[in-house]
């Protein structure tokens, strides 16, 4: 099989996407902490809709912009064994020993669970989604982009193997999208999805019936792969960005205030409301092509620095500990009755010194790199050399 089965183009790094991978992970720290304080706070569930609907969204489309520029040096076979390596060591790692303490500190604190830690792993080894705290996810907790990531990119590789001529004609027609169609066409379609399909499927996120989700997953996915190097694209997003910002700030409002109006969380008023998915679209088309536009006019048209190194490297580390460390904090701090601004500071706090204790310890101990996505396995690569590491989803060494 050839080394790659797209050609290379001149570059392999966008200073924006770089900047946006690293603020949209570490947003997930903040957003995750603010759902432990929801419960009973309508404003916070409000709080939380600036980003909710389109966050995700924007990582699958930044990760399959990453994913394209390592189609360029892989066959693939290769993007496949690569991606397993990178992505799936540290799942089957978390899966074992970090998500058990995620679903432990949840099952007692949200859930009711009055049991001792290896009680609870016996259950949850027997029988894990009969011990999961209601709204949490067994298995793979909130590692669950992750898995959908790695499995996206299999059936990608595998299109890629079969025919890759279909990318240069799939981005011809992207780059013909201009002007309001690129504002309007894809949120059509998101609309389409989300009355059609969110009602009869919701979100499961167990992988194998979260039929909505991967609808709209996989397509950013796809469309980051495509837009990677599409520069109209990229153009276009740049002159909507004002538009779309607006686009996106009514979508917010909107949504928000049909919430406020029955006294519910503005997504549990979408139930039996299927008309509000409209503004949760406009919301999350509206921030993705502004939060794009946006980086592509200041963080890579211009003289702007690239993301500190640092940040690059050791945000997925982040984001693999973030969760468990932050269950843990919440657990250990709320017993003490503290002002719920100053635990949710000492929270935070606690998270992220955790995070970096992680991530120092990633980059002096081999086996502790491995398992936290800061290391290869050995030596095995199959990509050419190169003196610059993979981007996003794979840090430095």
């Amino acid at each position: 099989m050839p080394a790659s089965l797209l050609p290379a183009l001149p570059s392999a790094r966008r200073a924006d996407l770089d900047w946006l991978r690293v603020v949209m992970f570490g947003g997930l720290i903040v957003y995750h902490e603010g759902l432990l304080y929801e419960p009973g706070r309508q404003v916070v569930s409000v709080l939380l809709l600036l980003t909710h609907p389109w966050r995700m969204s924007l990582l699958f489309l930044i990760s399959g912009a990453a994913t394209r520029f390592m189609a360029e040096r892989y066959s693939a076979a290769g993007l496949t064994a690569e991606r397993s390596l990178r992505l799936m060591l540290p799942l089957v790692f978390a899966v074992l020993l970090l998500v058990p303490v995620q679903l432990y500190f949840s099952a007692v604190d949200l859930g009711g669970y009055a049991g001792g830690y290896i009680d609870f792993l016996k259950s949850y080894v027997a029988a894990p989604h009969k011990v999961a705290a209601p709204g949490q996810q067994p298995i793979y907790g909130h590692l669950w982009f992750v898995f959908y990531l790695w499995a996206y990119t299999l059936l990608l590789a595998a299109a890629l193997a079969l025919k890759p001529g279909w990318v240069r004609r799939a981005e011809d027609m992207l780059g013909r999208l201009g002007g309001m169609a690129l504002l309007l066409g894809p949120y059509v379609a998101l609309c389409l999805v989300r009355t059609i399909a969110y009602p009869k499927f919701g979100m499961t996120l167990a992988f194998v019936d979260d039929w909505y989700n991967h609808a709209v997953s996989s397509a950013m996915f796809l469309l980051g792969f495509l837009a990677a190097h599409c520069g109209p694209f990229w153009e276009q997003a740049r002159r909507l960005r004002w538009g779309a910002l607006v686009m996106a700030l009514a979508g917010f409002v909107l949504h928000s205030a049909v919430g406020l109006h029955v006294g519910l969380p503005p997504e549990q008023a979408e139930v039996g409301r299927p008309m509000l998915g409209l503004f949760y679209e406009m919301e999350r088309w509206g921030a993705i092509v502004a939060v794009l536009g946006f980086g592509y006019r200041y963080l890579a048209m211009g003289n702007a620095p690239a993301a500190p190194r640092y940040l690059t490297a050791a945000i997925f580390t982040y984001y693999i500990v973030h969760e468990p460390a932050l269950m843990a904090a919440w657990h250990w701090l709320k017993p003490l009755g503290l002002n719920p601004a100053l635990e949710a500071g000492l929270v935070a706090l606690a998270t992220l010194a955790a995070c970096a204790l992680a991530y120092e310890a990633a980059r002096r101990v081999a086996f502790i790199g491995v398992a936290l996505g800061q290391r290869r396995l050995g030596a095995w690569s199959f990509a050419r050399p190169r003196p610059k590491p993979e981007p996003y989803m794979a840090p430095a060494e």
